[in-house]
């Protein structure tokens, strides 16, 4: 796979939230008296996040491109995760904690095989960047983790009015790196957002599936469980 350069995608393909999102609500529920699981919230909480998702206005941002929208975005999903376990007092306290939290970088956690990874790359002339669906944390997110320095570009949908799979986004990955589409590779976790996405723009794509539990994808797909695997392809 002759390329130049290397998106990746940032949620579940170079960080992860530790403890996960359900966890972590289910702990500020449990503190304000109500009991729930940490694993029945996590699948209350993907639901109200793909609902949420699919209710949005055609052409809208998921998480808008300011901190006010983006935290109107997130205080609806909160509120539904909470709902079949009880609204707590204190509920606009209790979700500006989670707001905080989720911004910080003790939340989160780099997997093990980004760096090598990066590292390797880097060692082979390969140049690395980022395009993400995210809101206006993750900026200052990937510097507090230290990602941000590893990365010549950092396409972020909150940033530039447009997210993935519109090949709009692509194309101003395109364009900051002044290099033809077959000579850039991103990869990402989801099959819709970043492996059709960015072939519909015309880039090379390779879909990370990190479990064995997702859903199948097309033959058609190139598809690795790990980071390191990429290094196989490009080699």
């Amino acid at each position: 796979m002759d390329v130049e350069a290397v998106f990746f995608d940032a949620g579940s393909t170079l960080i992860y939230p530790e403890p996960s999102v359900g966890e972590v609500y289910a702990r500020a529920l449990r503190g304000a008296g109500i009991e729930a699981d940490g694993r029945q919230v996590q699948r209350r909480f993907e639901e109200a996040w793909r609902r949420l998702r699919r209710q949005r206005a055609a052409g809208a941002l998921e998480y808008g491109s300011t901190e006010p929208e983006a935290m109107a975005w997130w205080r609806r999903v909160v509120r539904e995760s909470f709902a079949p376990f009880g609204r707590p007092d204190g509920f606009e306290e209790l979700f500006l904690s989670l707001w905080e939290h989720f911004g910080a970088a003790e939340a989160w956690r780099i997997y093990d095989d980004v760096t090598p990874t990066f590292d390797a790359l880097e060692r082979r002339g390969k140049r690395i960047g980022l395009i993400s669906n995210w809101d206006v944390r993750l900026g200052p997110l990937l510097e507090q983790l230290g990602l941000m320095s590893r990365l010549r570009w950092a396409i972020i949908s909150c940033q530039v009015g447009v997210e993935k799979p519109e090949p709009a986004i692509f194309r101003r990955a395109l364009e900051a790196c002044s290099l033809p589409p077959e000579k850039v590779l991103h990869v990402g976790d989801s099959y819709h957002e970043d492996a059709l996405g960015a072939r519909g723009a015309g880039l090379r794509a390779v879909l990370l599936r990190r479990s064995a539990d997702d859903a199948p994808v097309p033959d058609d797909v190139t598809v690795i469980a790990s980071l390191t695997e990429l290094l196989e392809l490009l080699d």
